[in-house]
Formats: structure tokens, C-alpha cells, sequence
């Protein structure tokens, strides 16, 4: 039941993208986003004895998710005296007004529904991906992803005033 070299690879290859994409609209940071990805994939191969492939998927992005969370904790308790992640490179790409927008709306969703639009929107997830990674009926996946969206569409027309 251990975890192969090749299934981890395969993973990594198949979830670079869309875990990235997730990942970004958590952290707005390139390098770490990469970290974090690089962070997670590293922990599970330290504990592949116990992975089983079949949720090989969910266990990657609870365990980069969770990395993201710590990460953006530590960057709060760090921010005085700190250089401004916002002066990245990144800052100096178009639409550097529509990715703060962005930001601040799905910043003002709770949790779960930041996670539940990041993972249907930009990582490609099924209903039946998010049932299996949140644990909630595909209804109530569905009410609750219908709602955030609602809530982000609304958060941007505003915003964009």
C-alpha cells in the first residue's frame, strides 16, 4: 500500500497547474506558492508507507492548503519590518488592480468557500472531487458553491465602483 515513486510523480505532473493556480489566489506570491507546493509533495513522500494512491489527490491539496494557511499566519505575526510582498515582480504585471480586486474578494470569504470556489474554479474539481475532499453531500456542495460564487460576484461589481 505504500506510495510509489512513479504515483508521486505522476500527482505532481497532473496537479502542478491547478494546485499553483489554487495556491496563488491564497498566497498572491509566486516563490511561495512554489515553496509551499514543494513543502507538500515533500511530505508526503516522507510519509508514503502510509499514503494510499486512491486519495493521493485530496491528500496533496489538504496538505498544501494547510501549509498556505500556515504560511499566510506566520507572514501576519512577521509583517512589521518586513519588505511588502506586494513590490514582487508580480506588481508589475497588467491588471495589477484587478488581482488586488480579486484578492480582496476572495479574502472576504470564509474559509470553506474560498477553498470550495479556488478548488472548482481554478483546480478543475468535480462535484463528486469536492464531495470526496470536503465530505459534505454533492447538495450541499452544490448550495455552497452556488452561494460563494454569488458572494465573490458581488464582492468584485462592488469593488469595481
Amino acid at each position: 500500500m505504500a506510495l510509489s515513486e512513479a504515483a508521486l510523480l505522476a500527482c505532481y505532473q497532473r496537479l502542478q497547474t491547478p494546485l499553483f493556480n489554487v495556491l496563488y489566489r491564497w498566497l498572491w506570491h509566486t516563490q511561495d506558492c512554489e515553496d509551499v507546493m514543494h513543502d507538500a509533495f515533500l511530505r508526503i513522500w516522507d510519509r508514503r508507507q502510509r499514503i494510499d494512491a486512491i486519495r493521493l489527490d485530496a491528500l496533496v491539496y489538504t496538505t498544501a492548503l494547510n501549509l498556505a494557511k500556515n504560511k499566510l499566519r506566520w507572514r501576519s505575526l512577521w509583517r512589521f519590518g518586513v519588505r511588502d510582498e506586494e513590490a514582487s515582480d508580480d506588481a508589475r504585471l497588467d491588471g495589477v488592480q484587478d488581482r488586488k480586486r480579486l484578492k480582496s474578494a476572495l479574502e472576504a470569504l470564509d474559509s470553506d468557500s474560498r477553498n470550495l470556489v479556488l478548488l472548482s474554479e481554478c483546480a478543475g474539481f468535480t462535484t463528486d472531487e469536492l464531495v470526496a475532499f470536503f465530505g459534505w453531500p454533492a447538495g450541499t456542495v452544490a448550495s455552497r458553491k452556488h452561494r460563494a460564487l454569488a458572494q465573490l460576484r458581488a464582492a468584485l461589481r462592488e469593488g469595481g465602483r
